[in-house]
């Protein structure tokens, strides 16, 4: 169909020939029958020739953090023996508005690329495409549309911040951070449950040889087998915690923590207050289920619908509630409600906790911002160290 301006010619090129048939002025006459003939022949040829291009769209992840680049790269290909005339392009993402680009004649039987970059700033699902191709005339009096291409979906996760493992036992029902103790989370095939007498074919490298001293007798350890630790995050959806810039802060606090378990090889999940949730979690792969999760959380009830204690689960709670961040007791409250040995507020309190606090002896870390748990992690991680080595 014409373009804006193959309407304007086609309009004045008739306004050409009726005014000059009405004057009897020829040479008005034939302008306007140059200009709409030129409009036809323009139509003619995008019907008779449209292009033949096929789209491939690649993205450098399908999974990318808030405010990090996503570079989008199209494979624009012409099966065609002819070339292609020229071609703009246009691409919705969801959320972020179109992507406009325009591809200059590509040789029969070639390709060419073309790029651009998506900066998401805020979490969510990504819808790139599919991909709009207008063909345009050289003129640019007429032009054909078509959709080709596929959709490609790109989840924007809350930031990670690179943990420590934390260092908790296999289960059991823990109350504060400083009754850390064991490898990360769970058993390794390197601890042993028991001793025993050295028995004929035993690997001479698991004798315990303080203890043949102490008997007298070869005694070698018995190693039980590995499993993993289990780790449940809970996030507080009541309110404030249901608005979308609060949440941006405590998915991103989940996010570090469940990846961090997940890397070390052990168990994690994640719910929330209002009982939504992902299954436990056994696999470093499994991460993209988390972030999928994290990314498309909304919203929240003022109620706690959720069960925590199954009894082999270590709890971290994480809250924006500015009566646990000024209160100790409701912290202490919120706890026991949940199981939880850790609570992490975010936020400013109605009271002050304007700058990052920690307690770690009262199993409480309290951030205002990025880039503080890592640190403040750490810090329980070193008292889980020191409760180890001096039960």
């Amino acid at each position: 169909m014409p373009t804006p301006a193959g309407w304007k010619l086609l309009g004045v090129g008739v306004a050409a020939v009726v005014g000059g048939r009405a004057f009897a002025i020829g040479e008005l006459h034939v302008i306007g029958l140059t200009a709409a003939a030129a409009v036809v022949i323009a139509l003619a040829v995008r019907l008779a020739h449209p292009s033949r291009l096929s789209i491939r769209r690649r993205v450098s992840s399908t999974m990318v953090a808030v405010s990090d680049p996503l570079d989008v790269q199209l494979e624009i290909t012409n099966p065609a023996r002819l070339p292609s005339p020229t071609v703009r392009i246009s691409e919705t993402v969801t959320g972020g508005g179109d992507v406009r680009c325009s591809v200059a004649p590509v040789p029969g039987g070639t390709g060419t690329t073309q790029s651009y970059r998506l900066q998401p700033a805020r979490r969510g699902v990504l819808e790139i495409g599919p991909a709009l191709l207008t063909d345009v005339d050289g003129l640019g009096l007429a032009h054909r549309r078509r959709i080709t291409g596929s959709r490609t979906r790109v989840v924007v996760h809350p930031l990670i911040e690179q943990l420590a493992a934390p260092r908790l036992p296999v289960g059991g029902d823990l109350s504060l951070p400083i009754e850390f103790r064991g490898r990360p989370l769970g058993l390794s095939s390197e601890e042993f449950d028991v001793l025993r007498p050295y028995a004929e074919g035993d690997d001479l490298r698991h004798i315990h040889w303080r203890s043949t001293a102490r008997l007298d007798e070869f005694t070698v350890r018995r190693f039980q087998p590995s499993r993993p630790g289990r780790l449940t995050v809970v996030v507080d959806t009541r309110p404030p915690g249901d608005r979308a810039a609060v949440q941006d802060g405590t998915t991103s606090v989940a996010a570090s923590i469940v990846c961090a378990v997940l890397r070390n090889g052990d168990r994690a999940r994640i719910l929330t207050t209002d009982g939504r949730g992902t299954p436990m979690l056994s696999h470093r792969y499994d991460v993209g289920t988390a972030l999928e999760f994290l990314a498309v959380l909304e919203g929240g009830r003022p109620t706690i619908d959720v069960d925590t204690k199954d009894g082999a689960s270590i709890v971290v709670a994480v809250t924006a509630s500015p009566e646990a961040i000024d209160d100790e007791g409701s912290r202490h409250g919120l706890a026991q409600r949940l199981g939880a040995w850790m609570v992490i507020t975010h936020g400013a309190g109605h009271r002050g906790h304007t700058s990052p606090a920690a307690d770690i002896e009262g199993g409480w870390i309290h951030l205002t911002g990025p880039g503080q748990l890592p640190g403040l992690w750490r810090l329980a991680s070193m008292a889980g160290r020191r409760a180890t080595a001096h039960p």
